[in-house]
């Protein structure tokens, strides 16, 4: 059973877990909470409604968030793939930014924006395609060039959409942020024993791309992507939130149905707990 608001951090606070083992909850669109023995980390935190109160329709959520922001301030880092309401939500971060404990990971591209925001260089990790950070608690983390649609970087060349690699100890994820799929993309990864990747579905088409909605991976792009990569287990993200730029998820489960049957897969309710074990 999914939990919400203070049951489910409360369930945060409870889940004890081996070195060989991580918690993963989700919270919409690419937002994953993660925990590993003791240490939290936030991917892509959309937490408010701050994208329909900006724009108006349709870009109404479906569901609300399984956490408030105010909840997830306890939280050691969170990490952001690029500057999209929906994945670095000025609402969610300045909420969490509040705390001293939280280190704020986003693409280097988009630190000034954060400073704009009110963050200080202290509460600040950049990052570009290519560089690696090792973070508290054993955790290291690297960061890959995203196409979403293409490659996008500022005057100095930093990447601005980004994906990552995360080693929690012998468990290696992939948070892909919003991309699509390209050849240099699966070769990086080929070589990083990928246990857990985590992939848009929401694919891309002609009429949204006529209403400036930036594409991603479609279902079957996302289960090609983790067989090359030779994935322990598959997690479709970027469904479900806004219907307007969505796609039906059980086309996903067919597809790898009748061409991977044996590919493990998981597929969250919002606010769901689950646990890899290595």
């Amino acid at each position: 059973m999914y939990k919400s608001g203070d049951a489910l951090k409360k369930q945060v606070e409870e889940t004890l877990l081996p070195e060989q083992a991580l918690a993963l909850w989700a919270l919409g669109q690419e937002g994953f909470l993660v925990k590993w023995k003791s240490m939290t980390i936030l991917f892509d935190p959309y937490l408010t409604n701050w994208v329909y109160e900006k724009a108006g329709a349709p870009w109404m959520r479906a569901f609300e968030s399984p956490l408030q922001p105010s909840q997830c301030e306890d939280v050691d880092y969170v990490i952001c793939s690029h500057h999209h309401d929906d994945h670095m939500d000025k609402m969610t971060l300045q909420t969490i930014g509040q705390s001293s404990k939280t280190r704020f990971i986003v693409p280097r591209a988009h630190l000034s924006l954060m400073k704009e925001w009110g963050f200080c260089d202290e509460q600040l990790i950049g990052i570009s395609h290519g560089e690696t950070l090792e973070l508290s608690g054993g955790i290291k983390l690297e960061a890959y060039a995203a196409k979403h649609e293409q490659f996008e970087q500022d005057t100095a060349g930093e990447h601005k959409f980004l994906g990552y690699t995360v080693s929690f100890g012998e468990i290696q994820l992939y948070h892909a942020g919003d991309t699509v799929g390209f050849p240099e993309l699966v070769t990086w990864l080929q070589s990083k024993e990928i246990d857990i990747a985590m992939l848009p579905i929401n694919g891309r088409d002609y009429v949204r791309s006529g209403q400036g909605i930036v594409g991603n991976c479609n279902y079957r792009e996302a289960v090609e992507i983790a067989v090359q990569i030779n994935a322990d287990l598959l997690i479709p993200m970027h469904y479900g939130l806004f219907p307007h730029n969505d796609e039906n998820p059980s086309y996903f489960v067919d597809y790898i149905y009748r061409h991977y049957p044996a590919k493990k897969f998981h597929m969250f309710a919002p606010g769901e707990r689950f646990i890899y074990m290595k």
